[in-house]
């Protein structure tokens, strides 16, 4: 998840409160936060204005609607999953979702719900929308909407998450 002009601070206390989110003061690479193990963790950072928080175990996209208190800004959701072959995008200007698709397989699947909105610049330059995204197609979307790339030497702060 991708949110302008919040700290990670912020971005955090916007979570759920099913969950206990404890900072381990530690810090990682990205290839760390971007993987799924360990599990029950967030990654945080911040960088050109925007809080990146990688939830692994895919516990908050699609319910980005939920997070009351990033209605005042962007906020940009995304699902890798490379072992299911499942990609999705959420983007949220002002607490409305504008933009929404999914794909399994490399094909339009509603598996977190309909799609929304029209397809974005990046999704047409990266491949067919009518595809569905893919990893490819979320990076660009990514570059196109925070104006940040996949950098692996980004350092990440680690939360552990608890029930």
């Amino acid at each position: 998840m991708f949110v302008r002009g919040r700290s990670t601070d912020e971005v955090v206390a916007c979570l759920p409160d099913v969950f206990y989110y404890e900072s381990r003061d530690e810090r990682v690479d990205a290839d760390q936060a971007w993987s799924s193990a360990p599990g029950q963790r967030l990654y945080l950072a911040d960088e050109g204005g925007w809080c990146q928080l990688w939830d692994p175990d895919q516990r908050f996209p699609p319910r980005l609607d939920e997070l009351g208190d990033l209605a005042d800004t962007t906020a940009l959701a995304v699902v890798f999953s490379s072992v299911s072959d499942i990609y999705a995008l959420w983007l949220y200007a002002d607490g409305e979702l504008v933009r929404h698709t999914c794909a399994q397989g490399g094909r339009p699947e509603p598996l977190y719900g309909r799609a929304v909105g029209e397809p974005l610049p990046a999704e047409s330059r990266v491949g067919d929308p009518a595809d569905g995204p893919d990893e490819n197609t979320l990076w660009a979307v990514i570059k196109e909407v925070t104006g940040l790339s996949a950098d692996t030497n980004q350092s990440f702060a680690v939360h552990d998450v608890e029930f």
